[in-house]
């Protein structure tokens, strides 16, 4: 089924496209899965789990004249769960995309939402089916794009120059290597990791704080850490001293609204969320609620271009939008820090780009975009049409990157 929005102009803008796109049809003809796993030295630790290597499952799908379209489906947990989503990719949901025949991306989107509600009914995994739409939503859009021989942002009626980024992924005892490195790289603003143990998250920012002034942004993520309003305020309050910009996710995902106002009135500290959110409807209910400051839904996770599109509407909609600030999640490959990117740029360009800091191949180095900022903390979109990534496996391989193309 789709997302009931409740902003006419913003359904406009997607509708707007679609009517545009009406005079051609593709014809999907192979659906492929790309499986990258890449070696990493150090670890990547949040307090719920470790990540050994950095893995990234693309979708590559061709249409009956040869156009190709790349996406990214969310992938990092748990170990070997890429190895799971890409055999769905390419049995269950192919055995429906094969011989498709669609003008719009959303008429597909719309298509496996309803035609895999059940199986998410049936697996208890609906998440899951999720993110595999999610990451086909993007391949067609970059597909669409490149077509059109247009920048996807610009497919919206987005100029699309750059986006204000920050540096991410920063473990607490890595703060101080972490932070020099992201200014080094001109970032302004870094996100460390928290819900490691009071002393452990203090010693982190405190080594953060000493690297930057306040022209700079400082921010933490509990990742789901504490269970409780009151102990979630009480670690909050301890840690407000270091002049934060947020605090993500210091509940679960699964908090109740009221758990949320209760946060709310106990700390400070502006509240960030919505990356695990479950439902495109639970992420609009979070948006149109103003639960959290920034909100942060993971277009590889849920919604793709289309889905977040419904809810987050662009710089044509008219009405106001709510006043929470729209900062993509992302924490993987690069196909799908560029579909953030270009998704932000549309939305509006008023939130962050989250950029991993730590080392990944697969993100640094598969295509041609320097995801470095160049200035004032901006990282340019990426030249070519479409999302403007076309992945070069060959580099990969070089970088010592595992790589499995299914069906092989």
């Amino acid at each position: 089924m789709t997302v009931n929005m409740r902003n006419d102009g913003q359904v406009g803008m997607l509708e707007d496209v679609t009517r545009r796109l009406a005079g051609h049809t593709h014809e999907i003809k192979h659906v492929e899965a790309i499986l990258l796993r890449a070696r990493i030295d150090v670890p990547v630790k949040t307090s719920f789990g470790t990540m050994y290597d950095r893995p990234a499952l693309l979708v590559r799908i061709t249409d009956a004249d040869g156009c190709v379209g790349h996406g990214e489906i969310w992938c990092n947990f748990p170990s070997r769960g890429a190895e799971y989503k890409a055999s769905l990719l390419v049995n269950e949901f192919a055995y429906w995309l094969k011989e498709r025949r669609f003008s719009s991306p959303a008429e597909v989107f719309d298509g496996l939402t309803t035609a895999f509600a059940v199986l998410g009914l049936q697996t208890a995994d609906p998440g899951t089916l999720l993110q595999v739409i999610a990451g086909v939503d993007q391949a067609l859009w970059d597909m669409v794009a490149r077509r059109k021989g247009m920048r996807l942002c610009a497919l919206f009626g987005a100029p699309g120059d750059a986006v204000k980024a920050y540096a991410s992924g920063i473990h607490p005892k890595e703060a101080a290597d972490r932070v020099r490195l992201a200014r080094e790289r001109e970032f302004t603003a870094f996100k460390v990791k928290v819900g490691f143990g009071e002393d452990v998250d203090r010693a982190g920012l405190a080594s953060a704080r000493e690297l930057i002034d306040e022209n700079h942004q400082l921010m933490i993520d509990a990742n789901q850490a504490w269970t409780s309003p009151r102990q979630a305020a009480d670690n909050i309050n301890k840690l407000s001293r270091f002049g934060l910009t947020w605090i993500e996710e210091p509940l679960r995902a699964s908090a109740t609204e009221r758990q949320w106002q209760a946060l709310k009135k106990m700390i400070s500290v502006p509240l960030a969320g919505g990356e695990n959110v479950p439902t495109l409807g639970a992420v609009d209910a979070c948006q149109a609620k103003e639960l959290f400051a920034f909100v942060q839904p993971d277009i590889g996770k849920i919604g793709g271009f289309t889905g977040l599109l419904r809810i987050f509407g662009g710089r044509d909609a008219a009405q106001p939008l709510p006043k929470s600030v729209f900062c993509p999640h992302w924490l993987g490959g690069m196909v799908g820090l560029a579909a953030s990117a270009h998704l932000l740029t549309v939305i509006g360009d008023a939130g962050l780009l989250e950029v991993d800091i730590n080392d990944n191949p697969i993100r640094e180095s598969l295509a041609n975009w320097d995801v470095r900022p160049s200035r004032g903390g901006r990282i340019e979109l990426p030249e070519d049409d479409g999302i403007g990534i076309t992945p070069d496996l060959a580099a990969m391989k070089e970088h010592g990157v595992h790589v499995t193309i299914m069906p092989g």
